[in-house]
């Protein structure tokens, strides 16, 4: 997956928590990819890519995701139901919505990334994305269009 320097600059920066808001166009969708597949590459991770909705979890980064991963030859199991993928190392890449946050609540996530994170209701990271962060010291990708 070939990068931008801005895109590079974002996956390169050491902070834990990354905050970048972009226009449309701008390459947000790839370096998600990216970011999921720079943690994932770590065995047994569990990265999560939560959008506003299920529809633009799946609209948006599940085939991109899935040909990304193929290509590479890393996946072992994909299940199309739940949207997840698990990798030939233990690693897990699921998508999830932000339109129910209890159901994200109980998991124990090593990244996350948020996109369209203006239309997620705050609360939504500060009290159950963060917290399912806090015990492996994940890293989170927060990634907006402005607003």
């Amino acid at each position: 997956m070939k990068l931008t320097k801005q895109q590079k600059y974002v996956l390169d920066s050491p902070a834990r928590m990354k905050c970048v808001v972009a226009g449309r166009r701008g390459g947000k969708t790839y370096t998600s990819i990216a970011s999921l597949a720079q943690h994932a590459r770590h065995p047994g991770s569990t990265c999560c890519y939560i959008s506003p909705t299920h529809g633009m979890a799946r609209q948006v980064m599940w085939k991109p995701l899935k040909h990304m991963l193929l290509e590479k030859n890393w996946v072992k199991k994909i299940n199309e139901s739940n949207l997840e993928i698990e990798l030939v190392n233990g690693s897990i890449i699921m998508l999830r919505s932000a339109d129910n946050p209890d159901r994200l609540r109980g998991l124990s996530l090593t990244h996350a990334v948020l996109d369209e994170a203006a239309d997620i209701a705050p609360e939504t990271f500060t009290e159950v994305v963060r917290p399912a962060l806090a015990d492996q010291q994940g890293t989170a990708l927060i990634i907006s269009t402005p607003k």
